[in-house]
C-alpha cells in the first residue's frame, strides 16, 4: 500500500530544537539513499501514527513530499523513548522505481480448514515472509485460504503464486498445516518408597476402602474370626472350671 506523507526540511540552529520540535508534535527524521545526501526532516505526528495503524497489517511504501519534490521511500527504521513509547524518530530509505528491494509482507490466513473440524489445530508457521521485487509490485499482504486444508495437510512457500515476486526462502518452507493433536498415554502412578504395591485378594491397609468385589470377602473374614476367638475364649472357660472342680489331694495327719 502506498501512503502519501508531508515532510518538512528542517536544520538545527542551537541546543534545544529538536527536544522542542517534538513537544510540538512533530517526529524528527531523516531521508537516505542512493548516494544522496542524508537531508534532516521532521513530519506531523498525528498523521504519522495513522502509517503506523496501516503498517500493522499490511506492507507499506512511503510517497514522501519533501519541499514539492515525491520521494519513494521505505520506512527503515522507528525509534521510541522505551518508558513511554513516545515516537523519538524515523529513517526513510529513498528506493527508484527501477531497482529491485527486499521486504517483509505480512502473511494472512483466511477460511475454515476441514481439518480443523476433524479435531486438528491450525499452526501458523509464517505470519510474515521477505520478497524481493521491483517497488511498483510490492504486495500489501498476502492472503492465503485454507479452506482446503485437511489433517496433516501443510502449505509450502512454493505454494503461493504471487506475480512478480521472488521469496527469498526456501520454497519447502512451511506456511501453515493443521496438525493432529497428540494423544497422551496414561502413566501409571509411581509407587512411592517404602509402599508396596497392592496384590489382588489382598485386604485393604486400615482406613483405605476395600477394593469392589472384595467387600463381601472382608467382612466374612471377620466373621470368621470372630467365632473362631469366641470359640476359643468359651473353651478356656470350660477347661479352667473343671480345674478347679477337681478335688486336691489330702495328706494324712501324723499321729501325737
Amino acid at each position: 500500500m502506498k501512503i502519501d506523507l508531508q515532510a518538512q526540511a528542517y536544520e538545527v540552529e542551537k541546543k534545544g530544537d529538536v527536544k522542542r520540535m517534538r513537544k510540538e508534535g512533530k517526529i524528527p527524521g531523516i531521508l537516505y539513499g542512493h548516494k544522496d545526501k542524508p537531508r534532516r526532516l521532521y513530519i506531523n505526528e498525528k498523521e504519522f501514527k495513522k502509517v503506523i495503524d496501516v503498517m500493522k497489517n499490511e506492507a507499506v511504501t512511503i510517497n514522501l513530499l519533501l519541499e514539492d519534490k515525491p520521494y519513494i521511500c521505505l520506512i527503515k527504521a522507528i525509534q521510541h523513548n522505551p518508558i513511554t513509547s513516545k515516537l523519538l524518530h524515523i529513517d526513510f530509505q529513498h528506493i527508484q522505481k527501477k531497482e529491485k528491494i527486499k521486504v517483509n509482507i505480512p502473511i494472512h490466513i483466511h477460511g475454515e480448514a476441514p481439518g480443523i473440524k476433524k479435531g486438528g489445530v491450525l499452526d501458523q508457521h509464517l505470519h510474515e515472509v521477505m520478497v524481493k521485487c521491483f517497488p511498483d509490485d510490492i504486495p500489501s499482504r498476502i492472503d492465503i485460504d485454507v479452506s482446503a486444508l485437511d489433517l496433516n495437510g501443510t502449505i509450502h512457500v512454493r505454494d503461493l503464486n504471487i506475480p512478480s515476486v521472488e521469496f527469498e526462502v526456501k520454497p519447502e518452507t512451511s506456511v501453515v498445516s493443521v496438525l493432529v493433536p497428540k494423544v497422551e498415554k496414561e502413566v501409571p502412578k509411581p509407587v512411592a518408597e517404602g509402599e508396596v504395591a497392592p496384590v489382588e485378594g489382598e485386604a485393604p491397609a486400615e482406613g483405605e476402602a476395600p477394593a469392589e468385589g472384595e467387600e463381601a470377602k472382608a467382612e466374612k473374614g471377620k466373621e470368621e474370626k470372630g467365632k473362631e476367638a469366641k470359640g476359643k475364649e468359651e473353651k478356656g472357660k470350660e477347661t479352667k472350671g473343671k480345674e478347679e472342680a477337681k478335688p486336691g489331694k489330702e495328706t494324712p495327719a501324723k499321729g501325737k
